[in-house]
């Protein structure tokens, strides 16, 4: 029997019903938890590649030791085909792989997603100890590795935007199309959304207070945030929302068949743009991500107070908002500026 969830894809129902059935009951505590559909999505897929490693291994969870685990980990260390499921012309289910690298963040996402599922194994009492527990006891652990925040400076901000519109008057373009990048770029820049945030607006998602426009904004973990736009984003939306052709569908942002813009979709027009822009190395790859990375580097800069940029950013811990501030330390700046003057006398 296929595994069915209204509020999950077709494609990851059919992933799921993959699953033994203890693991199949696992998504349903996800979705009686009110776990986000890509949350569950990423689960499906980090499982997907892992029961397959078993079956290739004759193995099967009650079997399952520290030295299997290791080496799956082993196995995708250096990246991994995913396979997913799409429906072909007449309904059929095909499947397509896809390489994908095994990012740092990735891997521990796959860590994070097994403890879980093993985690709740042992407490239903289908299996009696965690093996993930004995694997992470036994491997070596990773260096933890800080990395700075890569963000735009104002001028970079403002070559992107101009990038909007120097592509669309090159070419011959649908002029909604236009107003709307413009507005997710500024929506990006100016309230520092995740991607999966922005992806998920719809239009009554926006609401008037007074004289004010509000987003309402769904985070991680169900927790909603709502944010004033500026004077900026107001006039971006409104314009974008005239032009905006008429659609049944509820999302804030269209693609060309009028259905929600995607993730991907997000992605590849923020690429464009960069492009357009011809932004320096630093910034040619900039991501959804690395904007929200600007505008907490920007707001911070600006002298904010560190417990406000984390309550717009929708951060549960005021420590990731923390790592911010190692990119405006104007302190350091002062002490590096006053090695120069000492420099100079001397040379």
């Amino acid at each position: 029997m296929l595994f069915h969830s209204r509020k999950l894809p077709a494609n990851i129902n059919r992933l799921i019903s993959e699953f033994p059935e203890d693991v199949q009951d696992f998504f349903l505590e996800m979705i009686s938890a009110e776990r986000s559909s890509l949350t569950i999505a990423n689960y499906a897929y980090d499982f997907s590649l892992f029961f397959r490693f078993l079956k290739e291994k004759n193995k099967d969870i009650e079997s399952l030791d520290a030295i299997t685990i290791k080496r799956f980990f082993r196995y995708i260390e250096n990246g991994y085909e995913r396979t997913v499921y799409i429906q072909n012309t007449d309904g059929e289910w095909i499947t397509r792989k896809h390489f994908h690298e095994n990012t740092r963040s990735g891997k521990q996402r796959k860590r994070a997603s097994l403890r879980s599922l093993f985690r709740y194994l042992v407490t239903a009492q289908i299996i009696d100890k965690d093996p993930m527990q004995a694997y992470e006891d036994v491997s070596l652990k990773a260096r933890s590795k800080k990395k700075v925040p890569v963000f735009l400076t104002m001028e970079e901000v403002t070559r992107l935007l101009q990038a909007v519109q120097s592509y669309h008057n090159r070419k011959t373009t649908i002029s909604w199309i236009k107003s709307r990048d413009t507005s997710i770029l500024l929506l990006l820049l100016n309230t520092g959304m995740r991607v999966s945030e922005l992806v998920n607006l719809d239009v009554n998602s926006l609401q008037k207070a007074g004289d004010s426009l509000r987003i309402v904004i769904m985070g991680k973990g169900g927790k909603e945030r709502m944010l004033k736009l500026n004077s900026v984003v107001v006039k971006a939306l409104e314009q974008y929302l005239h032009e905006r052709p008429s659609s049944t569908h509820s999302a804030l942002f269209l693609n060309k068949n009028f259905t929600r813009l995607s993730r991907k979709g997000i992605s590849e027009l923020i690429t464009k743009y960069v492009r357009e822009a011809k932004l320096p190395p630093k910034a040619a790859n900039i991501s959804p991500h690395k904007l929200r990375h600007t505008l907490a580097t920007m707001l911070l800069s600006n002298g904010e107070n560190l417990r406000v940029v984390q309550e717009i950013l929708g951060h549960s811990s005021i420590q990731t908002t923390q790592i911010y501030t190692h990119v405006i330390n104007t302190e350091k700046d002062d002490a590096l500026d006053k090695l120069a003057t000492i420099q100079a006398d001397i040379l």
